[in-house]
């Protein structure tokens, strides 16, 4: 599922990226801010940073499971002059994202 998605951003595929969320999914900090929370909200996030940043990619560094978590150190280039590394936390109910929390320096 997370290899799906990452993909999906990389292609700047909006539809196939919000197909990888369930619809009332959330996304927040590592602080718990939320980000983005159901289809709309997330649509309208990263549809904005697709427009701002074409030449974004992310890849997967490490990545493991626990449970329904996958826990997965990415890595984001196209965004700033350096890549950014990062660490997502997924969870995930019947083959769909409910929550992520992105985890930054």
């Amino acid at each position: 599922m997370t290899d799906v998605v990452l993909d999906a951003l990389s292609a700047r595929d909006i539809d196939a990226f919000v197909r990888c969320y369930a619809e009332n999914a959330t996304i927040e900090t590592g602080d718990g801010e939320t980000l983005a929370f159901g289809h709309d909200a997330i649509r309208r996030r990263y549809e904005v940073m697709f427009a701002e940043f074409p030449a974004i990619t992310v890849r997967k560094i490490n990545s493991f499971t626990v449970g329904s978590y996958v826990v997965q150190e990415e890595e984001a280039a196209g965004r700033e002059p350096e890549p950014e590394r990062h660490v997502a936390i997924y969870r995930i109910e019947l083959g769909l994202i409910v929550h992520e929390r992105l985890l930054r320096a």
